[in-house]
């Protein structure tokens, strides 16, 4: 899969590329199916909330899980990150971040690139993110909201703030994003279980809680131009991956070509 020049055009403005379906409802149902296995699991890479246990990410799943071992490798991701970022890729990071019924999990304003560049050492924002949605995003379990355009000013001010749970995201004040919204304005791309996001790792943006009963799952994969591969790593693998190594494309009947048990998948 490769994007026509119309979709390369809207993403190069926007910063953010929304693709509806883009896997099937079988597919994703064999993802999903994997996510209580992984978050019961006692790992360094599951992050929770200390106060609550609130299972907040899922990080380096390839490690753990076999079924999100072939999605790292799925050509619907891998052959457009190399057609946009126009060369080989790695995987920086890799996630699920789950937010669970009425929970607290929300994300401030901020640039992805200001935290690997301060964290890692990443040199130049060649990099791209790809969110895949694992369930029905809405208006009410906290989708991921953007400023369209805003990556096009490249890396803004931005200072460290402690979560809870993570490393010190660098976060965007009120007035910065205040005037980049009046400017550019605000969007939530929404849609059934299945759809993805691509987004510049320049492009701002946010997440709320989620206010419903229902589940909110996202797996991440951040694409890195292994000739941009980071300097000064300072944070686990999990977080920022010194693995260089160039990512190959699997068929694209991968997810439905299982013939095994997720379970019997080796523990590393």
């Amino acid at each position: 899969m490769e994007w026509s020049q119309t979709q390369i055009k809207s993403f190069e403005k926007d910063g953010y590329l929304f693709i509806p379906d883009l896997f099937t409802e079988d597919e994703i149902e064999v993802l999903r199916s994997d996510l209580p296995r992984i978050f019961s699991l006692d790992r360094d890479e599951i992050e929770r909330d200390a106060d609550t246990n609130e299972a907040r990410l899922a990080l380096a799943m390839h490690k753990y899980s076999k079924v999100f071992d072939i999605m790292l490798r799925h050509p619907r991701l891998l052959n457009p990150a190399q057609q946009i970022l126009g060369g080989e890729v790695y995987c920086h990071q890799y996630k699920v971040v789950t937010k669970a019924p009425f929970g607290q999990l929300s994300f401030p304003w901020h640039q992805d690139f200001a935290s690997w560049s301060a964290h890692d050492g990443m040199p130049e924002p060649r990099a791209m993110n790809f969110a895949v949605f694992l369930d029905d995003v809405t208006e009410f379990n906290g989708p991921i909201t953007f400023i369209p355009g805003s990556h096009l000013q490249g890396k803004l001010g931005s200072a460290a703030q402690t979560l809870p749970g993570i490393t010190p995201l660098y976060t965007m004040g009120s007035d910065l994003v205040s005037e980049l919204i009046s400017k550019n304005g605000i969007v939530a791309p929404k849609g059934k279980a299945g759809s993805a996001v691509f987004f510049h790792s320049c492009l701002a943006h946010t997440s709320s809680p989620n206010i419903s009963p229902w589940p909110r799952n996202i797996v991440y994969l951040t694409c890195n131009r292994t000739d941009n591969c980071i300097r000064k790593p300072t944070r686990p693998y999990y977080y920022a991956d010194t693995d260089f190594s160039p990512l190959s494309a699997l068929s694209d009947a991968c997810l439905t070509n299982i013939s095994y048990s997720t379970k019997t998948y080796a523990q590393n």
